[in-house]
């Protein structure tokens, strides 16, 4: 994936439509392997909550977590 990103994980209103957004645009219908990418929706949870779960996620990463808010 572009950048290193291993994971995107969304919280907030519509998290799960702009989960199902990303997995179609950057994934497509799965045929390229090169077009792999992690997603995860997190509705009812607070940032906080989602940026602990992807810390845990990135631990044997770099450990680098960016936020990018809409």
């Amino acid at each position: 994936m572009l950048d290193g990103a291993s994971l995107v994980a969304i919280v907030g209103p519509d998290c799960q439509k702009i989960e199902d957004l990303i997995d179609e645009i950057v994934v497509g219908d799965g045929s390229s392997d090169a077009r792999f990418l992690c997603t995860t929706s997190h509705p009812g949870e607070t940032l906080e909550e989602v940026v602990y779960f992807v810390q845990q996620w990135e631990r044997d990463a770099d450990g680098a977590v960016r936020q990018i808010r809409l």
